[in-house]
């Protein structure tokens, strides 16, 4: 059997989603060494960044092997406990779902559930919480930390550098949002380049932050220009929008999911010191809010910025460890 397996998956929640996007996901399985169709093993359940293709094969730069190849070395190697690696589909029309359900993007909560029985069904796994785990970085990041504290299908949680403290990561790019709208000849021309280009960073970036606004939206009827918290014409603040962007802060969501977080195995939270996105500044505020509700975890800062971090992966799941390590002579038989 091939290292990767890739499925063609027809969801059922995501038939007929608000945005029109289709409903039929690639999923890519990455198999680790020993996989003989016999010994049940664990799960990681991987989530791309904003923007990035659902995949663990390629690679972003010229230099260095994939994540994948990096990750499966270091399982044969023993630093990382072998596992199967999931990639779900989770991107929408404008890019990313933040992997929650949302009325205007989809169920993509949902759809992660779906994901894990699908996997459960095909693969020889350890089909139980603990024996899963979930991670991503950026916007992965932030929708395994979202997974973490809403439901109760995964042990442990891997978070590099996810979105948290909204007021630190997004605020500060709505004015470069709002020069890049209006460059382009209003919304619909920037939206319009989803299909012609020039996709620059600039774009990239004003694109993120419509889609959060698509993804923190409550009405399926909501519009790019209606989802961000200012009108992108007059700049005028919208107190009401950002007030609703906030409750999807884990920062802020914390309080009421503390529990759940220290009941997981693994919560490992990592960031860059020089996030081009000031992302550090909201993993500082994650770590201060965790310790001040007592949830075990282990954070990290290193000297990467937001791009080019794949490298920490390695290190990030070598926690699993803690947590997977088997009991002599469990041969985790079929």
């Amino acid at each position: 059997m091939s290292d990767m397996v890739v499925l063609d998956h027809e969801s059922t929640c995501l038939r007929g989603n608000p945005l029109g996007d289709p409903h039929r996901r690639r999923i890519e399985v990455h198999l680790p060494p020993g996989y003989d169709g016999v010994r049940r093993f664990p799960v990681v359940y991987w989530l791309p960044g904003f923007g990035a293709h659902p995949s663990l094969a390629g690679k972003a730069l010229a230099f260095g092997a994939t994540v994948a190849d990096r990750l499966r070395q270091a399982m044969t190697d023993g630093r990382v406990p072998p596992a199967l690696l999931v990639v779900p589909d989770c991107t929408t029309a404008y890019g990313g779902s933040q992997y929650i359900d949302s009325a205007a993007s989809g169920p993509y909560g949902d759809y992660l559930a779906e994901v894990v029985a699908e996997i459960d069904g095909r693969f020889l796994t350890r089909p139980q919480p603990e024996w899963r785990a979930i991670g991503g970085k950026s916007s992965g990041g932030y929708g395994a930390l979202v997974a973490g504290m809403t439901c109760d299908l995964f042990g442990a949680v891997i978070a590099c550098s996810p979105d948290a403290g909204f007021e630190h990561s997004y605020l500060p790019l709505l004015p470069g949002t709002l020069d890049t709208i209006r460059a382009a000849g209003g919304m619909d021309a920037l939206l319009a380049r989803r299909d012609n280009g020039p996709i620059d960073a600039p774009f990239m970036v004003a694109m993120s932050i419509i889609a959060m606004g698509m993804c923190y939206a409550d009405d399926p009827l909501t519009t790019a220009s209606d989802a961000l918290p200012c009108d992108p014409v007059t700049g005028l603040f919208r107190d009401e929008v950002w007030q609703r962007w906030l409750t999807y802060d884990p920062v802020r969501m914390l309080p009421a999911y503390a529990d759940r977080l220290a009941a997981l195995g693994v919560l490992h939270l990592s960031v860059g010191r020089r996030d081009e996105y000031g992302m550090h500044w909201g993993a500082r505020a994650l770590h201060a809010a965790l310790d001040t509700h007592r949830v075990p975890h282990l954070y990290l800062e290193h000297e990467g910025g937001h791009q080019g971090i794949e490298h920490v992966y390695t290190e990030a799941l070598a926690e699993l460890w803690k947590l997977w390590r088997e009991p002599e002579g469990d041969a985790c038989a079929a």
